[in-house]
């Protein structure tokens, strides 16, 4: 079976070389390890050893730059990492990129350095794929609403760190590279979270002696710690957004404890950001379930020691997945439904088999939920923010604040 699973990547690649020539990219990536108002780091996949050059301009502009790549490894393939990283841009501005051995001239956005006169849109979901045509075809109509970003909360290629599993993660990113680009080649940058998938066993406490270094998490999840700038290492951290939103991702017990030391930065992160408009945790397992047991482990674990410490600090929404299907619950507090608490959105349903639901009228946290393929797209406007969640079909099928025609419960 493994020298079949070998052919098949290696008849991939060669096709692949054929269709797009051999010194153009597999695919490309856009995130941020630093404030989207002024940076971009910009990845693509390729064959080549040594560094190439990237052409980058201020759209409207004539003179190219050219940045030179850092190469990095890919795991368990003879693919690499071409990888740039730009600093000191200007805000709400866009930047035409051009990647060698490519003609089309894609572009980027950086992020409004204020809300005061600007709204943020951002696509978010998780679990994205069980197969590669409901990842695209979620990814198509994400693009389609025009959303600043995407954030996809964990199982991107359901690949589990495996070495015979890579022609998932080439899907993966092949389906980013085509299908998360909108119509006038704009590239929507990504943050991910880490899930089970990414994984070898699921779970850190599957591995006896574990440890938690750069060295012993990176032989858990090579393809996230490899393929993904951020969050990068420890498998946790915050992306700041001007002033105005922070982006909490964590990891529910994949390659790092609950307990601890994450739970520690979680406080102190978030106590640091008391002020922030918008802050915003995403992370994989769900506190509050709506197809998982409630007292399963990992959900107790992630309630009972996260959600005091978000409402100690002014988090209002948190996304959430693992489920496979659709969810959003009423406004919790201490356990318990209170107008000031907060909202849990998601469950994990953008690109997979979605799952049988609990009843939502007998689920005291549950206000809505769906066995569906779906994501939201989350506004921020000022300080108030909007949330609209979108079937694997494109219909609304949620809103917060609730539409008259949504607030019915299914």
């Amino acid at each position: 079976m493994k020298i079949k699973v070998y052919f098949l990547v290696f008849v991939s690649s060669i096709f692949s070389n054929l269709l797009y020539g051999q010194n153009s990219p597999y695919a490309f990536y856009l995130t941020w390890t630093d404030d989207p108002t002024s940076t971009i780091t910009i990845d693509w996949h390729s064959n080549e050893m040594e560094f190439e050059n990237l052409k980058f301009r201020k759209k409207g502009s004539e003179k190219w730059l050219e940045f030179e790549s850092t190469v990095l490894p890919y795991p368990f393939s003879q693919r690499l990492v071409h990888r740039v990283g730009i600093e000191g841009l200007e805000a709400e501005t866009a930047y035409e990129i051009q990647f060698s051995g490519l003609d089309s001239i894609y572009f980027f956005r950086t992020l409004p350095a204020t809300l005061n006169e600007s709204s943020l849109k951002i696509a978010i979901g998780g679990d994205a794929m069980h197969q590669k045509g409901w990842l695209e075809a979620t990814n198509k109509i994400a693009a389609s609403y025009d959303p600043d970003f995407v954030i996809i909360g964990g199982d991107m290629a359901y690949e589990n760190g495996l070495a015979q599993n890579v022609q998932r993660i080439y899907d993966w990113f092949d389906a980013y590279s085509k299908t998360l680009v909108t119509r006038d080649n704009r590239i929507l940058p990504c943050i991910v979270a880490i899930g089970n998938h990414e994984v070898v066993g699921g779970y850190y406490n599957m591995h006896e002696g574990y440890e938690q270094t750069n060295e012993f998490r990176y032989r858990l999840a090579p393809y996230f710690y490899s393929l993904f700038a951020f969050p990068g290492q420890p498998g946790y951290n915050v992306l700041d957004i001007g002033d105005y939103l922070s982006l909490i991702i964590l990891d529910t017990e994949h390659s790092n404890p609950v307990l601890g030391e994450q739970t520690r930065w979680l406080e102190k992160t978030l106590a640091e950001r008391k002020d922030v408009l918008h802050k915003i945790p995403i992370y994989h397992v769900p506190a509050y379930p709506s197809v998982r047991d409630y007292e399963g482990f990992t959900q107790s674990l992630v309630r009972e020691n996260w959600p005091p410490i978000f409402e100690a600090n002014g988090v209002r929404i948190a996304f959430e997945n693992h489920d496979h299907a659709y969810k959003r619950t009423y406004p919790i507090k201490n356990m318990q439904l209170d107008q000031s608490g907060i909202v849990y959105v998601g469950d994990g349903a953008w690109g997979v088999d979605p799952r049988d639901i609990h009843s939502v009228f007998d689920t005291w946290y549950l206000k809505k939920a769906q066995k569906t393929r779906a994501f939201t797209v989350l506004t921020l406007e000022g300080r108030e923010f909007s949330l609209i969640s979108i079937d694997g079909e494109g219909n609304v099928i949620d809103s917060f604040p609730e539409s008259p025609l949504l607030m019915k419960k299914d």
